[in-house]
């Protein structure tokens, strides 16, 4: 499955950042899924071609063994949206 790889990657990337001196953002209230976790669920939608909703939605079921505390749809889109600086980089 890609997820793996994908978190691999995303993981290392987002450590290589904080040691180049980037700041991560914040965990959001009561966030148990990582950064990681999430900006990978995010990529392996957009490549799959899925609507982030629909998809984000469908993986809460469909890929539980892998992220097994996502957090709402709405929360989701927050935690993207405080990290699109991060993807410039």
């Amino acid at each position: 499955m890609l997820t793996r790889p994908t978190y691999v990657w995303v993981d290392d990337e987002l450590k290589a950042l904080v040691a180049q001196g980037h700041k991560l953002p914040k965990k959001q209230k009561h966030q148990k899924a990582t950064l990681a976790e999430l900006l990978t669920l995010a990529i392996f939608l957009l490549l799959q071609g899925q609507d982030l909703a629909k998809g984000y939605l469908a993986a809460k079921t469909t890929l539980k063994p892998y992220f097994p505390s996502l957090p709402h749809l709405s929360r989701f889109y927050r935690v993207l949206q405080k990290a699109h600086g991060l993807l410039a980089h």
